[in-house]
């Protein structure tokens, strides 16, 4: 952004009117050139859902609703029970279990974590408090699991030194063998295994973890099985790819993202909970200005009782309008299309002898680098990180790095319903362009 453009956005509390028309002008010349991009077929940058007009059109009627969905006998309320009951259905959980909306996956994430430290402490943890938990609570989760995990046993009390973090085999995918030993030498120094966070689908490189045997696990050793599904969750929901995730319906509870791989506008994150009880008795607080009538706006259920906001917003219609128009069939093939394009990305780059592959490819992530041999680690990442700068500040792709066992690479994560081949082709085109000008700056 030009730095006239960023000066804009650092002016003063407005005191005087502005016509609506020039409000809207300053926004069309000053806004709208400069998205993050991720609308874009050559968006690869973050895992993100690179949404959909129908979508856009359910924010539109959902602000002029202007509803709170903390609950209520209406008509929102009755979209977002029906939205959960629909990610319910594509997860496999019965219809008993219970879900909530929420504003995307750390937080999804952050429930699930919730309920299990409540059913897992032993005690009545709402009424007196975490200090009084008698054996230390331990999560378990790889090498690999989002950073939210971390912020999420802080944010519950537990500390950072609750969360053991294990060792992740050469495909990134949890050790289970270095589990087992890791709950083994916690019981027997005096600390209580609560949860296995597993993942489905990680974020460097979309590993997803052995639900089953972590699930087997977990059931063997009276612990919470949760699964973090704000990347692969959905592929229960592809024809071609959906046994990658089989296992996820034994979860305890479930964190996934209808932002991603359902395509709808941000931000929309959904939690699941296989015991609706559970769920209900870790949030449901009810005071005189929020008890349930016979009749009225106030005799339904409160949502709110399911997470921490009492205000929340109708995250639901947009998800519940992308579904309808267009069947959860399209959305699942989707999901496969992306896989393919990974796969043919990961072919193109192996026939590059410029390109190299820094991790092989599981889902809908490439991991790759220019090497043209001769160069060092660090000079390799410099490279690398100018080429990925280039291409983000020109706007001919926005791909992101990372570094895999020790060596920093290129990330593209396809995510994108909008992505073609050809947009593939290019991006490997460009990768050696631009690898070869800044390696030979003046020829």
């Amino acid at each position: 952004m030009p730095d006239d453009v960023v000066g804009l956005f650092s002016e003063p509390l407005p005191q005087e009117p502005t016509a609506i028309e020039n409000v809207y002008n300053l926004l069309t010349e000053n806004m709208m050139p400069y998205p993050m991009g991720n609308i874009h077929p050559r968006f690869w940058m973050w895992y993100m859902g690179s949404s959909n007009y129908t979508g856009a059109l359910g924010d539109f009627l959902a602000a002029i609703l202007g509803s709170n969905l903390g609950g209520g006998n209406h008509a929102a309320s009755c979209i977002d029970q029906q939205v959960v009951d629909w990610c319910k259905e594509m997860m496999g959980f019965p219809k008993s279990a219970s879900g909530t909306l929420v504003s995307g996956g750390s937080m999804a994430n952050i429930i699930g974590l919730t309920v299990a430290r409540n059913q897992m402490a032993g005690i009545d943890v709402r009424e007196e408090g975490v200090a009084v938990i008698k054996q230390p609570l331990r999560y378990y989760g790889s090498d690999q699991i989002h950073s939210c995990h971390q912020i999420g046993v802080e944010t519950l009390g537990l500390g950072n030194k609750a969360l053991c973090k294990v060792p992740s085999n050469p495909d990134c995918t949890m050790n289970i063998s270095a589990l087992e030993q890791a709950i083994t030498n916690d019981r027997a120094a005096g600390l209580k295994p609560a949860c296995v966070i597993a993942t489905s689908g990680t974020v460097n490189t979309g590993a997803i973890d052995d639900l089953h045997a972590i699930e087997a696990i977990c059931r063997r050793e009276n612990m919470w099985f949760h699964v973090d599904g704000c990347i692969g969750a959905l592929i229960a929901i592809a024809p071609e790819n959906k046994h990658r995730v089989a296992g996820i319906e034994r979860a305890d509870s479930i964190a996934l993202d209808p932002h991603k791989w359902l395509h709808a506008p941000f931000e929309v994150g959904c939690a699941l909970v296989r015991d609706h009880d559970a769920h209900y008795g870790a949030f449901t607080l009810t005071p005189e200005y929020l008890e349930m009538t016979e009749r009225g706006i106030a005799s339904a259920h409160w949502l709110h009782d399911y997470g921490v906001q009492t205000s929340r917003g109708f995250r639901a219609l947009k998800v519940w309008m992308a579904l309808k128009e267009h069947g959860i069939q399209k959305f699942g093939r989707l999901i496969d299309q992306n896989f393919n394009q990974a796969r043919y990305l990961d072919e193109l780059v192996q026939k590059e002898p410029m390109l190299e592959l820094a991790h092989e490819t599981n889902i809908n992530i490439v991991c790759y680098r220019f090497n043209p041999k001769g160069k060092s680690e660090s000079e390799l990442k410099e490279v690398n990180t100018e080429i990925m700068l280039r291409m983000q500040e020109t706007g001919v792709a926005a791909i992101s790095d990372t570094t895999v066992r020790g060596s920093h690479c290129l990330r593209v994560a396809i995510n994108n319903h909008r992505t073609t081949l050809a947009d593939l082709d290019f991006l490997v085109k460009e990768t050696v362009r631009l690898g070869a000008e800044i390696c030979q700056p003046n020829s």
